[in-house]
């Protein structure tokens, strides 16, 4: 045999070889699920829309009317300097994340850097409070101002017809979610009805880890009410110097909380990672890959 023709052949097995591979590791794979999850929020996308086309149809409003109302309210949320500081404090966090050493001493130094991005969040809503209240009474006031459709009738009860717009919402929002998941089990050649089982199972599984996290956040957010409660008590305002004492106070307590709901995930952690685990065991074990027709 020639050696053109035994290059002939090992060209023909490997294209042999990877046509059997699955689509998975064609084409598909990850470009396969970013175009599931750019579908999913463009779906998310449309369901919003509709949500608030049904609710200003419910509150007898035209909805191009209120859109304007609502451009105005992002516009004035953007001016604020708001989402600048928080996407400011989010880049501290990483950088400070980043000089943290390997080793004993990571966790803690990782954990001061969460709490200082935590109070620099707080300060930039703090900051920020009266300016957002305000953009939103703007944008009420907007709405309100906005006129009835054209050919429109208004509903007889407009809270039940909110509150079907929202359950609507949420329908067309597990539609995008499903339609998501069978996207993503058809880009690994898995099959959806099998792999759904193992996040059933997985579902099960995180249901114990959900509720002792909830209970344990539930008692964060008592003992944070409990502190501000104390600390409007001890600091009174009026007199003007006890202001800043409150605040300080309250700011004290705010860091404790979010230490507390900081802690309730971290215990919290282990139990998910056990159940995501085991999720991926299930599929491996059940659902395996198939191959393309």
């Amino acid at each position: 045999m020639t050696c053109r023709t035994s290059v002939i052949s090992i060209l023909a097995a490997l294209a042999l070889t990877m046509a059997a591979v699955p689509a998975a590791n064609a084409g598909g794979g990850r470009a396969c699920v970013r175009e599931a999850k750019r579908d999913a929020k463009d779906c998310s996308a449309t369901c919003k829309e509709d949500f608030q086309t049904a609710k200003d149809a419910c509150l007898n409003r035209d909805h191009d009317c209120v859109e304007i109302c609502r451009a105005n309210r992002s516009e004035c949320r953007l001016d604020t300097g708001f989402d600048a500081a928080i996407d400011a404090c989010n880049d501290l966090l990483e950088h400070n994340r980043e000089q943290c050493p390997t080793g004993d001493g990571r966790d803690g130094c990782i954990d001061q850097a969460q709490i200082e991005a935590f109070q620099c969040r707080d300060a930039a809503r703090e900051l920020a409070k009266p300016l957002l209240k305000q953009c939103r009474k703007d944008f009420r006031t907007c709405a309100k101002a906005c006129p009835a459709p054209m050919g429109g009738t208004p509903p007889v009860d407009p809270k039940q017809c909110v509150a079907d717009a929202k359950d609507a919402l949420k329908t067309c929002g597990a539609g995008c979610r499903e339609d998501f998941q069978v996207a993503k089990d058809d880009c690994h050649n898995r099959d959806h009805v099998c792999v759904d089982t193992c996040r059933a199972a997985r579902h099960t599984c995180r249901e114990p880890v959900r509720n002792d996290l909830n209970t344990a956040l539930a008692q964060c957010a008592t003992d944070r009410q409990s502190g501000i409660d104390d600390c409007k008590a001890a600091h009174p305002v009026p007199p003007p110097e006890n202001a800043t004492a409150q605040d300080q106070c309250i700011d004290g307590v705010q860091v404790e909380a979010f230490i507390c709901r900081d802690d309730a995930h971290e215990e919290a952690r282990p139990g998910f990672l056990t159940c995501k685990q085991n999720f991926r065991s299930c599929v491996d074990t059940n659902c395996p890959v198939q191959q393309p027709d």
